[in-house]
């Protein structure tokens, strides 16, 4: 069942995003945001969707560390009115799944699940959509029990700003709500917030990267860097490179150091992603 719900939810990511694809290349000002997310499917993808394969750098591949990781992430609007201060509520849902693919019975090593309830505020400069900002009340866990559970709540506030029309930048902080009992110093390691930043060189590659940086002055955080090639002009696929140093990738060795990379195919979320000319 948990590799039905698994690919299902992948499939459903993959239909969504072409929905929303045919978004991405309009103008967007005040009137014509509000209609595009009226318009667009109530369920549509949150973030990039991919699986990826490979393994630890420095080492020699084999079963015990090379494997799979996949992302899949929706969306869904909670209510087609626009709320006071122009903005829109949705519930947020992200999972990602790390998977020994080259291990005999193909075991889940970990899975993290990532809820969310956020609100989303456009800003506009000379009539056009310039900025972003979404607060979100977030869970993360793990699905686990005893000593193996790790999970924590946390308020989060987003920023997203068009540098270019090719070049955005967005930073993320997040406060944690309530006990950590399993994690408690989780933020040691994944620290207060992220630095995110995208770049389209032309139609058909995108650079990326995200950094996170705890309060420490030893090395603890990560860097995850990006880059996506676009397979075919007619669909929003990709192949996606993905390097990922640090710590927290995921939650169950969130206190432990990793250094992968990785390969696969990827759907983007572009949506609202680059300003328009």
């Amino acid at each position: 069942m948990k590799y039905n719900n698994l690919l299902l939810l992948f499939a459903l990511s993959l239909f969504f995003n072409q929905k929303t694809k045919a978004q991405s290349n309009t103008a967007i000002d005040s009137i014509q945001f509000k209609n595009v997310v009226e318009e667009m499917p109530s369920f549509t993808i949150f973030g990039d969707n991919y699986i990826i394969s490979g393994t630890t750098l420095g080492e020699t591949p084999n079963s015990n560390n090379s494997d799979a990781k996949m992302q899949i992430g929706f969306k869904q609007r909670v209510t087609n009115a626009t709320l006071p201060w122009n903005t829109f509520l949705f519930f947020t849902y992200k999972q990602k799944a790390f998977w020994d693919i080259y291990k005999k019975s193909l075991p889940f090593r970990e899975t993290n699940y990532n809820p969310g309830l956020a609100v989303i505020k456009p800003f506009f400069k000379s009539g056009k959509l310039n900025e972003l900002m979404m607060l979100q009340y977030e869970h993360e866990s793990n699905g686990r029990d005893l000593e193996f559970s790790r999970s924590w709540n946390f308020l989060s506030l987003y920023y997203m700003r068009y540098l270019s029309n090719n070049f955005t930048g967005g930073i993320k902080a997040w406060v944690p709500i309530g006990d950590k009992p399993d994690n408690n110093d989780i933020t040691d390691y994944r620290g207060f917030g992220n630095i995110d930043l995208a770049y389209k060189l032309n139609e058909n590659l995108i650079l990326e990267s995200d950094f996170r940086k705890a309060f420490s002055f030893d090395w603890k955080g990560s860097l995850m860097l990006g880059v996506n090639y676009k397979i075919s002009k007619k669909n929003n696929q990709y192949i996606y490179l993905q390097y990922y140093l640090g710590y927290s990738e995921d939650l169950i060795n969130y206190n432990q150091d990793t250094h992968k990379l990785r390969i696969g195919i990827a759907f983007k979320d572009l949506l609202f992603k680059f300003k328009q000319q």
